[in-house]
């Protein structure tokens, strides 16, 4: 499997070239190069944050005095956009982080460990984030660790307003992430302060996630490096098919190792799903057998330093005069035309995401009648569960900035084509989308065309 993996990479645009040039000569299994992942926003990028951050602390609504993500935040999104630094899961949870709204204070960021310290230094350190002094990390965490530096920095006074990163109120988490023992403990050592979520569904998402919103030129370019090994990962899926897959698990592995080998950082979402959506495998690799005439659906996200985008491409196993190909053809010329139409609608600063959504069921019914499908059309791009998220965002306004995954889906009437089986299997289309001044781009560059194993 492994051979072929590496087979498949060698064949793709920009894939990994292998290692060792007598590695088969000496019996070894070739591997593809690794990416390893580095620190690589600017200070100038981290100053934007911090600013944007600051201001929307002082604003009347939140009159934040400082902002703490913690421990028990596994994920730990909003640590790593305050700060960079991410500690392997299940090695001692979240960076726990301390950031003051008055800019003469350094952000303090409990690393969990002195190796935890010792690597983020090295890291960080060259013309990066810790380099002016800024920005410091401590050997130390949890709910003790945390309460004694608030206390230390000055938070105990009657009227202390600080803000708890992820509370509540978040779209997987609604009841929040933060330790009910750590919060009593933070509760006991500072009796006057008052300690506040800071997620908001509605035109003000809150102090952090306003920014996140709007992503820079510099977390554009982070996307589209994902959505490139998303890309990538498709292709070595589709090669996997026409080498000779057997499984659903064949078509993971070869998505998996050209994905994680393209920027050496977390897969976010890879599902599979055989004859049916993609995220029927829950992501994880499975043992269903694949066979020819098959619809293969997927979600797709790689990451590049923490952030990730999806993308969805069904393609047919089989060939042109395989059973059920003109059905998949037809679905997915239809699915692309309302695909088009939706994202030409979109006028940034005007249009919300609810008047958007209700574009494209429209747009479905147009160009293929709609049977079924729909799909998701506006779901979470960029770091961790980022927004806008459809359904609870849908009154904000679409602005320059904002990235998204557009992934809807589609099943014809039987009335104008049917397929092989007793129902009509649904086709899905899903691309990373930037916010311009103008409109709506893809971050991808494959074409978006119907895919064939066959010839």
């Amino acid at each position: 499997m492994l051979q072929r993996t590496a087979a498949a990479g060698a064949a793709l645009p920009l894939a990994h070239t292998l290692v060792g040039s007598n590695a088969g000569a000496q019996g070894q299994t070739p591997l593809p190069a690794f990416a390893v992942s580095l620190p690589m926003f600017s200070v100038a990028e981290r100053d934007r944050r911090w600013a944007a951050i600051r201001a929307n602390m002082a604003k009347p609504q939140w009159n934040l005095d400082a902002i703490i993500t913690v421990v028990s935040d596994e994920v730990g999104s909003n640590a790593r956009y305050l700060t960079q630094v991410e500690l392997v899961r299940y090695s001692g949870g979240s960076p726990q982080v301390l950031f003051a709204r008055d800019p003469a204070k350094p952000v303090l960021v409990q690393a969990s460990a002195a190796r935890h310290v010792q690597e983020w230094t090295a890291r960080l350190k060259d013309g990066n984030w810790l380099a002016d002094g800024k920005m410091k990390l401590l050997p130390e965490t949890g709910g003790d660790a945390l309460a004694k530096l608030l206390v230390a920095e000055g938070y105990t006074g009657p009227g202390v307003r600080i803000g708890v990163a992820k509370l509540k109120g978040t779209r997987f988490d609604p009841d929040g992430v933060v330790s009910v023992t750590l919060l009593e403990t933070l509760k006991a050592a500072l009796p006057g302060a008052v300690f506040l979520p800071i997620e908001k569904w509605g035109q003000d998402a809150g102090p952090i996630d306003e920014v996140m919103l709007v992503k820079s030129r510099e977390e554009q370019d982070a996307i589209r490096r994902a959505v490139k090994a998303n890309e990538q990962g498709l292709a070595a899926m589709v090669v996997a098919s026409r080498s000779g897959a057997k499984r659903q698990a064949d078509l993971w592995w070869a998505g998996f190792t050209t994905m994680v080998a393209a920027n050496g950082d977390d897969i976010i979402r890879l599902s599979i799903g055989l004859d049916e959506g993609g995220n029927a495998s829950l992501g994880e690799a499975n043992s269903d057998p694949m066979h020819v005439g098959q619809f293969c659906s997927q979600e797709i996200s790689s990451g590049f330093q923490g952030y990730g985008c999806q993308i969805n491409h069904t393609f047919f196993i089989g060939g042109a005069s395989t059973p059920g190909y003109s059905y998949y053809r037809a679905t997915f010329d239809a699915l692309l035309k309302a695909h088009q139409k939706s994202l030409a609608f979109i006028q940034p600063g005007k249009t919300t995401y609810d008047e958007f959504e209700k574009y494209l069921r429209k747009a479905l019914v147009e160009e293929g009648g709609a049977e079924g499908g729909g799909g998701v059309a506006v779901h979470s791009g960029g770091m961790g569960q980022a927004r806008p998220r459809g359904g609870k965002d849908n009154e904000m306004i679409i602005q320059p900035g904002h990235v998204f995954d557009f992934k809807p889906s589609l099943a014809l009437q039987r009335t104008a084509i049917k397929d092989v089986g007793e129902r009509n299997r649904q086709v899905q289309l899903g691309e990373s989308i930037l916010v311009t001044e103008k409109g709506a781009v893809r971050l991808g560059t494959r074409p978006l065309v119907p895919i064939a194993t066959r010839g």
